[in-house]
């Protein structure tokens, strides 16, 4: 099981320490660099009644994903729609993520999915050794792909999509 958190970056620490208190098996910390918003991801079997505290369920990783695996954690928001999932999952799985990985300091990846109502919420959860892995070839060149281009067409892909950079705190 995992679970995700999005406190203030002031209240990261306690969020972490109850988080901890749960009996999950690991606790990884992320402080964003220009906002006052921290992350926190946990590993474990624990039962977690918090209102900022939401079970994630994985899908699929490559890579080194963790603690210490890096000292960034970029953080992308994906809404896709039920009719999109099928395709947006082999595209990311099947040329995004493995494209991305090409990149020396793009060290990995987590890619998980939120319960909603209606759709499906996704978080790529990608570690990087430094923050230069954004401005790479292989993201430039993920981001260029004819797969990528017909993605790009329907309203909720791209532009919509959240993205944070945090530094890790664990």
């Amino acid at each position: 099981m995992m679970f995700l958190a999005e406190p203030a970056k002031s209240e990261t620490g306690k969020v972490a320490t109850m988080i901890r208190r749960s009996g999950v098996t690991s606790v990884e910390t992320f402080a964003a660099e220009d906002a006052e918003k921290g992350l926190v991801i946990a590993n474990g079997n624990g039962v977690i009644d918090h209102p900022l505290v939401v079970r994630i369920n994985p899908l699929f990783s490559g890579g080194k994903v963790g603690a210490n695996a890096g000292d960034y954690l970029f953080m992308v928001g994906i809404w896709v729609p039920q009719a999109a999932h099928a395709e947006f999952l082999d595209w990311y799985r099947n040329e995004h993520l493995p494209i991305l990985l090409e990149c020396p300091t793009w060290n990995g990846c987590r890619f998980v999915e939120r319960p909603v109502s209606d759709g499906h919420q996704f978080y790529a959860l990608h570690q990087l050794e430094d923050r230069s892995a954004l401005q790479s070839d292989q993201r430039r060149r993920s981001r260029a792909t004819p797969w990528f281009m017909r993605l790009k067409q329907h309203p909720w892909f791209d532009e919509k999509f959240t993205r944070q950079l945090y530094v890790s705190r664990s």
